[in-house]
């Protein structure tokens, strides 16, 4: 359009020079202002909050090596960067999106040593060497009880309400390229490093309880994540999977050590009424019944950490027959 008007201007001004400087000024005018080809725009996400865990959600006491997936406890929304190339000599301006994200991974709670590897969807994240495979920054607090509030948490928050999580050991990650993630916070999962070597029952025993139960059990584990409803659930697990025996000590505390039987005592078999009078009163003998096969159980179920699959947890079973 431009064009024929410019031409037939320029010729009326100018003759055929004029019409012909017309022309070429009106093609430029019809190629970069009214027939411009439409810029072509990259997929763009319509809703940038980030969802978070939920409140209530239990963080474990960590012990030795162990991979776990931890809990979002802080997100900032998408942050959106915008790109645009090409748009020169009447060619078609693209432009393209990019998501990054901050946000914040509580892992334990109970202090550790280090973070090693990090997986994203299944896939390396972090390698040995600390080398990450995707753009972010990335700090973690070990869970000391005088640790500060993380920076950027607290100029993302207001800085006089922003806690510093003591006691929990967290991973912050700062502008994580999202990109290789469909534009969203890929699954995570940490090896986390919380002891150095192996860890023994016994000294997991008395964190646990508090040192309310004393235990020297040396029997070493290569980690051990405990969680459950309270601490006496976490005291049954490893009970029912360790033999142990439990007394009361002249201090009020209680022992744990192993059951195992000592091989120089000597077995002496007693019968059912070898106490028949205690105090001046009749003891009522011992009672023994056997159980149906029906009302035993037909399946155990044993879940647990292999460490060398990466630590991935598994599970083993057994049946009974019949």
């Amino acid at each position: 359009m431009a064009t024929l008007v410019l031409t037939a201007v320029g010729t009326v001004l100018g003759g055929p020079i004029g019409g012909a400087l017309g022309g070429l000024l009106g093609r430029q005018v019809d190629q970069n202002f009214l027939f411009k080809p439409k810029g072509a725009e990259g997929p763009r996400l319509q809703e940038l909050a980030v969802q978070t865990s939920s409140y209530g959600s239990q963080i474990p006491r960590l012990y030795g090596k162990m991979r776990v997936a931890g809990t979002v406890i802080w997100a900032t929304d998408l942050k959106e960067t915008r790109e645009s190339s090409g748009g020169g000599k009447g060619r078609p301006r693209n432009t393209t999106y990019s998501y990054s994200v901050s946000f914040a991974v509580a892992l334990s709670s109970r202090k550790i040593k280090n973070i090693g590897r990090i997986w994203a969807d299944g896939k390396i994240f972090r390698g040995r060497a600390g080398d990450f495979k995707t753009d972010t920054g990335f700090r973690f607090y070990q869970g000391y009880e005088d640790q500060a509030a993380d920076g950027l948490i607290a100029s993302a928050e207001a800085a006089a309400g922003t806690p510093a999580y003591r006691g929990l050991a967290l991973a912050v990650f700062e502008d994580m390229d999202l990109t290789d993630y469909g534009n969203r916070i890929p699954s995570l999962t940490f090896e986390v490093i919380a002891d150095n070597g192996k860890t023994s029952i016994g000294s997991i025993i008395n964190d646990v309880s508090g040192e309310v139960v004393l235990s020297a059990v040396e029997e070493l584990l290569d980690g051990f994540a405990a969680g459950g409803r309270d601490r006496r659930a976490v005291l049954e697990a490893i009970a029912d999977n360790f033999p142990l025996s439990f007394r009361s000590t002249i201090s009020g505390s209680i022992a744990a050590q192993s059951r195992a039987r000592d091989p120089d005592l000597e077995s002496v078999q007693i019968g059912d009424a070898i106490v028949s009078i205690h105090n001046g009163q009749t003891v009522t003998p011992i009672e023994r019944q056997t159980l149906p096969e029906s009302k035993l159980p037909r399946e155990f179920a044993l879940r647990y950490y292999e460490p060398v699959r990466d630590y991935q947890s598994g599970m083993q079973n057994v049946f009974r027959p019949g």
